[in-house]
C-alpha cells in the first residue's frame, strides 16, 4: 500500500539535490512547455508566469522504501516520478490523476484519496475512495 508522506513546500532551488531540480524543471515543462532550470521556475519573482506557485514535493512509500516523488503545484497540477528518477509515470492535471498504467494509476490514486489531494469532486475519486477501503 502507497503512502504520501513527508509533505514540504519547495520555495527556492537552493537545497534540491540535482535529480530534484531536473524533476522540477520537467514538472515546468510538462506544464507549460517552456524548458527553464529549476531556478527559474522557482523564483521569487512574483512578476515571472514562469514561476511554479504553491510548490511541494512529496514521498510516495510502499513497503517501506521511497516509490516515488510526487510535486504539486499551481493548486491544481502535479507530476509523479520514479522515486531518484527523471522518468514521469503519472501526471496531476487539473486536481485528477493521469496515469497511463492501470496498476499503478490504481495506486496512486488511493494513497492520493488517503492523503486527501484528490477533492471528492474529481471523478475517479469515489473508484479510488472504494480501492482505499477494500485496503484496510
Amino acid at each position: 500500500m502507497a503512502v504520501f508522506t513527508n509533505r514540504r513546500p519547495i520555495t527556492s532551488a537552493d537545497s534540491l539535490t540535482p535529480v530534484q531540480a531536473e524533476q522540477v524543471a520537467l514538472s515546468g515543462r510538462l506544464y507549460d512547455g517552456e524548458d527553464l532550470p529549476a531556478d527559474r521556475r522557482l523564483s521569487a519573482d512574483g512578476d515571472d508566469e514562469a514561476v511554479l506557485d504553491f510548490c511541494e514535493l512529496w514521498d510516495v512509500v510502499a513497503d517501506g522504501a521511497p516509490r516515488y516523488e510526487a510535486w504539486f503545484y499551481q493548486v491544481d497540477s502535479g507530476s509523479i516520478f520514479l522515486a531518484g528518477t527523471t522518468e514521469v509515470v503519472a501526471e496531476v492535471v487539473q486536481c485528477g490523476l493521469e496515469c497511463p498504467d492501470p496498476e499503478r494509476r490504481l495506486e496512486l490514486g488511493t494513497a492520493m484519496v488517503r492523503a486527501g489531494l484528490l477533492p471528492a469532486s474529481d471523478s475517479a475519486h469515489r473508484e479510488f475512495g472504494e480501492a482505499a477501503e477494500n485496503v484496510r
